[in-house]
């Protein structure tokens, strides 16, 4: 932005302050001209691009509620703290304090509190973040179990609520366990297996018996 200063009508109409407020921000020290100050009667105030930004914040402030004291307090705490001008800084009210933005969207600097930290928690972050927990830890996930000298490949998904996982394999109909963890799992997957074979074996060795 260009360094031309500007004069109060100028302010007055780019920032929408009154003149009244743009005296008494001015004598008081919250926002002043930082180009050139009054030095009595007839002299004239010239504000940088910074200080109508500053105006703006402040007076936007205003407009939320926030005393002039309230901001006074924030301000002062903000010049002594913070390294960017209040030109530069992102602040936030809400209700009678003043917070500034930091680097970190999690955390907030009460500038009203002398700088106490604060920590904005997105609850839509905090419930996507466990959506994808969730979507995780309950995908199934499969092992391959070896019974007979053959390779049979086991589902497992994950019980929730209980613990452990319901075990299926595809490849048996009806051939199913559950395991509180992945050893229980292939033991129990075996033994299920080796029982599902038996009982599958014996219609075949009564029909071949017969037929005999």
């Amino acid at each position: 932005m260009s360094a031309t200063g500007f004069g109060a009508r100028a302010v007055l109409a780019l920032t929408g302050i009154s003149y009244r407020q743009l005296d008494y921000w001015a004598r008081t020290g919250l926002v002043g001209s930082s180009i050139r100050q009054a030095a009595g009667r007839g002299s004239r105030r010239v504000y940088s691009f910074a200080d109508l930004v500053a105006l703006r914040v402040v007076s936007q402030l205003r407009a939320e509620g926030v005393s002039v004291q309230t901001i006074r307090r924030a301000v002062k705490w903000l010049r002594s703290h913070a390294d960017e001008p209040l030109a530069t800084l992102a602040l936030t009210a809400q209700g009678k304090k003043v917070f500034a933005l930091t680097d970190d969207p999690a955390k907030l600097i009460e500038a009203t509190a002398e700088g106490q930290v604060v920590l904005a928690i997105s609850v839509r972050n905090v419930a996507r973040h466990l959506e994808r927990g969730v979507t995780e830890i309950s995908a199934p996930r499969e092992v391959m179990v070896k019974v007979r000298g053959r390779a049979f490949r086991a589902v497992l998904t994950p019980d929730l609520e209980t613990g452990g996982y319901t075990v299926e394999v595809p490849e048996l109909p009806g051939c199913r366990t559950e395991g509180d963890d992945i050893a229980e799992v292939k033991r129990m997957t075996k033994d299920a297996i080796e029982a599902w074979l038996s009982v599958d074996e014996r219609p075949k060795s009564r029909s071949r018996t017969r037929t005999g």
